[in-house]
């Protein structure tokens, strides 16, 4: 018997395309996971629907992907649980509903995770639990391949191998593809779908906004310090495949090889590669799932979808955690046009104004180019910004004290899962996480978040923080010093 079940065996049992599924009570609200939406017949392959089972105890997380190094400097904190399983088989989803059993279906939350690829899945800094509970939402979380098991096209390396490109893209189609079809059985609606992400897991949310493959599968759309411009051609897919193939020259000199090396080979495959350069695994223009560059493609869609687009206020903030604060240098070097002379708060704001702001922007302009196209220049508003100008002290990244205090990228991933009406962290943690949630909420209840909507005429953001500054423009605040903090 599971504890906590006392509310009826039957509430807790759902039949799906994947069998009969048995959750239980997670402080209350009904709770399933490690649910199998689809299987990979093999490395570098297109996965396929889960077979049906006759009975599945969802109990447990399931399998998160292998994951790989994100650099070559030893990361200090994982995101996982300790007790994370990391298997090549990994499509599962996890999903919380505060009432499976309703008639009136509630609008349905799914999240992509940040890591760039390389780190994440079922993560211990996140509590979908939240959305369910407090606000009454279905909410979905998804585990799918990451690092070179779901981003390393090898099209270009072995004929056999065509169909290798986009592969972890082409696992969000198929767990969204699962909640259509079954998300109502939880008390969801299929036809309120909103996509939500935060970093590489917002840039996820972009690139299915990007393909008509994925029309819909969703109706709406937040993206989090994310962006519309990283989608690679094939012949850097094929650069970097060549690399990869290259510095695994001593485990194996093909393809072929390469799909039957064992994890931890394949694991160290990469870390080599990453020790000879930047190794970004990034979707791909391959003129399938993607067929043109991801901003053209936003802005020619023909399914008009409301989207939020968020930032925070000192999104590169988090360099100073990066290689001891080198990364700042490092990136700051590589933008053209940089001022020399510039000190170390004007570079940080300088790149997060070049590497979020100005992708934000685009973004938004391309959103807004799509809601006249569809919907006329009278009817446009499907597109919204905003600015989180706080770091609560519940924060995963708060324990850094560079960075304790300052809006850098992340910082609102608390905000956006912490419990409003909870005990933990201060009141202004819950006051801000209640701000930060309810524009989300109301995107997917309403299609609208609550203030009015962005355009190139009128570029204002609604910003999140104590030191609020309501609807204004969406650039960036000069720094915070310890003096500010402190008084």
């Amino acid at each position: 018997m599971i504890p906590g079940t006392s509310r009826g065996e039957s509430v807790l049992e759902v039949a799906t395309t994947s069998g009969t599924v048995r959750g239980f009570l997670d402080r209350g609200t009904p709770n399933w996971r490690g649910i199998p939406y689809g299987r990979i017949p093999g490395r570098f392959r297109p996965a396929l629907p889960s077979t049906a089972s006759e009975r599945l105890d969802t109990v447990r997380w399931g399998p998160v992907s292998w994951q790989v190094p994100m650099s070559v400097t030893p990361q200090r904190w994982s995101p996982l649980y300790p007790d994370a399983e990391q298997h090549e088989d990994c499509l599962n989803l996890n999903i919380w509903s505060a009432d499976p059993g309703r008639r009136d279906p509630q609008p349905v939350l799914v999240w992509f995770h940040p890591g760039r690829h390389m780190v994440g899945g079922t993560m211990r800094t996140v509590d979908p639990w939240v959305y369910a509970a407090r606000h009454d939402l279905v909410i979905v979380t998804a585990n799918y391949r990451l690092g070179p098991w779901g981003w390393l096209s090898l099209a270009g390396q072995d004929a056999e191998f065509t169909d290798s490109t986009n592969l972890a893209v082409r696992d969000q189609l198929l767990m969204l593809r699962w909640v259509r079809d079954n998300i109502a059985a939880f008390g969801g609606d299929p036809g309120n779908v909103t996509l939500f992400g935060l970093s590489t897991g917002a840039t996820d949310v972009a690139t299915l906004l990007s393909t008509p493959v994925a029309d819909g599968l969703f109706h709406k759309a937040a993206i989090y310090s994310g962006n519309a411009e990283l989608a690679q051609t094939t012949e850097e897919a094929d650069l970097l495949a060549e690399r990869f193939l290259a510095t695994a020259g001593t485990l194996t000199d093909s393809v072929r090889g390469l799909a039957g090396l064992a994890n931890v080979a394949l694991r160290y495959a990469h870390s080599r590669t990453m020790r000879s350069g930047p190794v970004r695994y990034q979707a791909v223009l391959d003129g399938d799932v993607l067929a043109v560059p991801l901003l053209q493609a936003i802005g020619e869609r023909q399914v008009p979808v409301p989207v939020l687009v968020s930032v925070t206020s000192e999104e590169a903030g988090i360099l100073e955690i990066v290689e001891h604060g080198a990364a700042v240098d490092a990136k700051y070097a590589r933008l053209s046009h940089a001022p020399v002379a510039a000190d170390r708060a004007g570079r940080v704001n300088r790149l997060s104004d070049e590497l979020y702001v100005r992708p934000a922007q685009r973004l938004l302009a391309a959103l807004q180019d799509q809601g006249r196209r569809t919907l006329g220049a009278q009817c446009a508003d499907t597109c919204w910004a905003q600015v989180f100008d706080y770091h609560p002290t519940t924060s995963h990244l708060a324990g850094y004290a560079e960075i304790a205090h300052r809006a850098v990228h992340a910082s609102d991933t608390s905000a956006l899962f912490s419990d409003p009406a909870g005990e933990d962290g201060t009141e202004t943690d819950r006051v801000i996480a209640g701000q930060e949630q309810g524009g989300l909420v109301s995107l997917a209840r309403t299609g609208n978040p609550g203030w009015p909507a962005y355009t190139t005429a009128r570029p204002l953001a609604r910003w999140i923080g104590p030191r609020s500054r309501g609807l204004t423009d969406l650039r960036p605040l000069p720094l915070v010093t310890e003096s500010e903090v402190s008084r």
